[in-house]
């Protein structure tokens, strides 16, 4: 019995212990998380929005600037809401930024991690025209190269895709093929020409860009690059089987992995196209609405094609696509309001395909 009374004893001491230390250590709100904030970004000409989602358990914010690594952090704000206005951007400028939260409890600050870094890059403004004529650029001396434009671990925007300008190397190759080229034998050397998405980022690259090497880029899979574009607060999006009509400059991506920029629309229905697809860079028209082959779309791609580029229509005279360019589709239509990276004074948005092509063919 007596020793029965020891052991509760001692087990009482340890229970007053175990309180002690407990009582000594700084309070947390159990309901408190160290999970960093998910902040988003809109740009819209020299002004930024960031925000992010509410939290119940915090009561506060901070928002720095830093490197691109995440280090070098100054504090910009200090919020209780969830969002911060960023004006006086430089155009063609990026800047980054970090967020993280914090709690106070009982005189105790707790905080949480930081966010993943945020870029924010205020974009040079363009025109629908200077985007076409940007994209004209590689037409007829590019050949299709799949992973062409894309960096060597295969995860987004090369060399070649962050420079302003063509690569002199796209029509060295070009004047090295025949009619018999194969891109399935020249797969992953990326220097050589572009892929459709290659040419996509390419072509975004330069228009809103004033330095060759800037990071990341605009080139992603195909298939994500509509959505994309539209979620920086470029456009509006409408996804594959919505798509009512085809106006210059819009972005279309298919689920099978393919993208390609809008000319402008025919009468018939049939559109004329820009895109990087075997063999090459070129102009090309979809059949009507209907399937009919010989479209308005058609017979313009090639006049153009054999007039202004007639070494590459002598190899590769076909300039058809089928009716699932109007169908498989999602699009991107850019804002032309001005107030985010494209305006349209001419009024290409409004004209006809063979009214764009010939305004831009007498500027180039």
């Amino acid at each position: 019995m007596k020793r029965l009374r020891k052991v509760y004893a001692m087990d009482t001491v340890l229970l007053v212990i175990l309180i002690l230390l407990l009582c000594s250590m700084p309070v947390q709100a159990a309901s408190f998380s160290k999970k960093a904030p998910k902040p988003t970004v809109q740009v819209r000409g020299k002004k930024a929005t960031i925000q992010w989602p509410k939290r119940k358990d915090l009561n506060g914010y901070l928002l720095f600037s830093c490197n691109e690594n995440g280090k070098e952090r100054t504090l910009v704000q200090e919020t209780s809401s969830c969002k911060v206005k960023l004006k006086g951007l430089e155009e063609g400028s990026t800047r980054y930024y970090v967020v993280r939260g914090y709690q106070k409890k009982n005189g105790e600050t707790f905080y949480t991690r930081y966010s993943k870094v945020l870029n924010v890059t205020s974009y040079r403004k363009s025109t629908l025209k200077k985007l076409l004529l940007t994209a004209l650029q590689p037409v007829g001396s590019t050949m299709y190269v799949w992973g062409g434009g894309w960096n060597d671990e295969d995860t987004g925007a090369g060399g070649d895709a962050l420079t302003l300008g063509v690569s002199p190397r796209w029509a060295e190759f070009f004047k090295k093929q025949d009619s018999s080229y194969d891109y399935r034998t020249t797969r992953f050397q990326i220097r050589n020409g572009l892929d459709c998405s290659g040419y996509i980022g390419w072509c975004i690259y330069n228009i809103l860009e004033v330095e060759s090497g800037k990071q990341p880029g605009y080139v992603m899979l195909a298939q994500r690059m509509a959505q994309n574009y539209a979620s920086r607060g470029w456009g509006s999006f409408t996804p594959a089987g919505k798509v009512k009509n085809y106006r210059a400059g819009d972005i279309m991506s298919t689920s099978a992995g393919h993208v390609w920029m809008v000319v402008g629309a025919c009468s018939d229905g049939s559109v004329v196209l820009l895109h990087a697809s075997p063999p090459g860079v070129q102009l090309m028209g979809t059949s009507t609405p209907g399937g009919r082959q010989e479209s308005q779309a058609v017979a313009l791609a090639r006049n153009y094609m054999q007039k202004y580029f007639p070494e590459w229509y002598q190899k590769f005279p076909d300039c058809s696509r089928g009716t699932s360019y109007l169908t498989d589709y999602s699009q991107m239509r850019w804002d032309l309001s001005g107030k985010v990276v494209m305006s349209d004074p001419e009024r290409y948005r409004n004209k006809s395909a063979n009214q764009i092509l010939r305004n831009l063919f007498r500027s180039r």
